[in-house]
């Protein structure tokens, strides 16, 4: 017998788990939309759990859950049996994950879930199971066909139940009216909340880093200053503080394709007196897009403040160096 070509039976194990999602969704049971609105009505937490691979979709969920918005933690059932039940309140809600629905593990702790307050929604296969008879409300999750060969190891089962799961979480963040800055403020150190929290304010270099002379300053300050602060460049300033300048190495080196270079050259001479600028309160992606978005990408520019007081620099290496 010909071996069957491994891409063949990549693609019909993604058939078979494709062909049970459409199934699932066709037949979506309606008890979802009530699972939705109990918990965004509940005053306490979403505790999921379920065994084996049910309690590694499970702990995928809540995980989405807490991201987005909603309060969740993973409960395994073994532990809840010797002590962690005691995370679960009167108000928090159950999902109960399990194909079979009769998971000794995970049923044995249900009665004591429902004793505590807390509701149960139960999420099967099999509307005849003791986890299903042990629900407040129960999702049946039929399963044409698990992609296994044997139809045995949890595959198109476990799918479903974890789209299920991004979808009750995606209903939530619209029913909540989530937003970006809400995603933000749950994931502070991630590209994505880097991109969403970061302010230019919070990248800037500001104070004693900032490059800052007068318009009187001479060629020996420009270069000290430039050269002290590291940056590339330096600002130019009336004397209110008022940004009026910029003067990078390229406006140096493009200077003296004009003119004799003097240690008696002012910075006003030699200043750009229209700079890119920003300010403080833009984000720090937004900015980083515009400055390598430009025609001539710029590498350094500086900050000013609504009044167009000069309150900082930034560089395109300082941005990306913050992973945006």
């Amino acid at each position: 017998m010909k071996a069957k070509d491994t891409l063949t039976i990549v693609k019909q194990a993604l058939d078979d788990e494709i062909s049970s999602l459409i199934h699932f969704r066709e037949n979506l049971d309606p008890s979802v939309k009530e699972c939705v609105e109990l918990i965004l009505k509940s005053k306490g937490k979403v505790i999921v759990t379920g065994v084996g691979k049910s309690g590694d979709i499970a702990k995928k969920i809540s995980h989405t859950l807490s991201s987005t918005g909603t309060s969740a933690y993973f409960l395994h059932p073994t532990d809840a049996s010797h002590g962690d039940s005691g995370i679960v309140g009167p108000d928090d809600v159950v999902l109960a994950i399990g194909k079979s629905g009769e998971s000794e593990e995970l049923n044995y702790i249900l009665p004591t879930l429902r004793k505590i307050g807390a509701k149960i929604v139960g999420i099967t296969a099999n509307n005849k199971s003791k986890l299903a008879e042990l629900s407040d409300i129960v999702i049946i999750t039929p399963v044409l066909k698990e992609a296994c060969p044997l139809d045995l190891a949890p595959t198109s089962s476990t799918t479903i139940a974890l789209v299920l799961g991004d979808a009750i979480a995606v209903a939530l963040m619209e029913l909540k009216e989530f937003k970006a800055d809400d995603f933000a403020l749950y994931h502070p150190a991630g590209r994505l909340g880097k991109r969403l929290s970061l302010y230019l304010s919070d990248v800037m270099r500001k104070g004693d880093r900032n490059a800052s002379i007068p318009t009187h300053a001479n060629l020996e300050v420009i270069l000290k200053e430039i050269t002290e602060k590291g940056i590339g460049a330096t600002g130019v300033v009336d004397g209110k503080g008022n940004l009026v300048g910029l003067i990078t190495d390229y406006d140096i080196r493009k200077y003296l394709t004009k003119h004799t270079l003097s240690p008696n050259v002012t910075a006003k001479e030699m200043m750009n007196p229209n700079p890119n600028s920003f300010q403080p309160n833009e984000k720090a992606y937004d900015v980083l897009i515009k400055m390598e978005g430009r025609e001539r990408p710029i590498s350094v520019a500086p900050v000013v403040d609504e009044n167009g007081v000069f309150v900082g620099m930034i560089s395109l290496h300082d941005l990306l160096q913050k992973g945006l």
